[in-house]
């Protein structure tokens, strides 16, 4: 990497802005916006930024799975673990490590009453059920036929085509389109290597016969 672009890993990892990022790291404000986002794209650059936020998650004991506890703890609170048995509110270092985590903040009143405020539930639960596949649905929509190359420009065109016309989801095509191109490389690269092994196939017949 230049060291432009080294500037511009460091600065980004403070605030995820690419333009501002692109901006602190010497770039013109006028193309900071086309550069910082030119920035994310480069290999290298996404790199540098994917290992810098791996050091600092490891550094800082942030795991996937402790994530998604975390997350869990939200998404499962029980209000009802605020209380007694009798009915009075817990004091905070009464509450248990999970309850504890689902409150975001809690107000003391000089006669000593306490009001919790629980954190939403829905954002928590959709993050559960993306990470599960709970949410996924099946794609309804007929390609046609990727047995050859020519199959699958023909299949890449009905995804833009369905696309244009509001028969599928973005997200739909976008997946429709990788699997697609991962079928049109496969075809591709068995293609090279029958020709190989055709060409292989020539030479050591033509070495037989000399």
């Amino acid at each position: 990497m230049t060291p432009k672009q080294a500037a511009f890993v460091k600065h980004y990892l403070v605030d995820h802005n690419a333009t501002q990022a692109a901006i602190r790291a010497g770039y013109s404000q006028k193309t900071a916006a086309s550069i910082g986002e030119e920035n994310l794209r480069k290999p290298e650059i996404r790199a540098a930024i994917d290992l810098a936020l791996s050091d600092i998650a490891g550094r800082l004991g942030i795991t996937a799975e402790r994530v998604l506890r975390e997350r869990a703890r939200l998404a499962f609170s029980d209000p009802r673990k605020i209380m007694h048995a009798d009915g009075r509110l817990k004091m905070p270092h009464e509450l248990d490590d999970d309850t504890a985590a689902a409150i975001i903040s809690f107000k003391m009143e000089i006669d000593g009453r306490i009001e919790y405020r629980f954190a939403g539930k829905d954002p928590s639960i959709n993050a559960l059920e993306k990470r599960l596949g709970l949410n996924e649905k099946p794609i309804n929509f007929n390609l046609p036929d990727t047995v050859d190359v020519d199959g699958c420009a023909k299949a890449q065109q009905a995804i833009i085509k369905a696309l244009s016309a509001g028969a599928i989801l973005p997200s739909e095509a976008e997946t429709l389109a990788g699997l697609v191109e991962q079928q049109r490389r496969s075809l591709e690269t068995n293609e090279i290597s029958k020709r190989l092994e055709a060409i292989e196939a020539r030479l050591t017949n033509k070495g037989t016969a000399l």
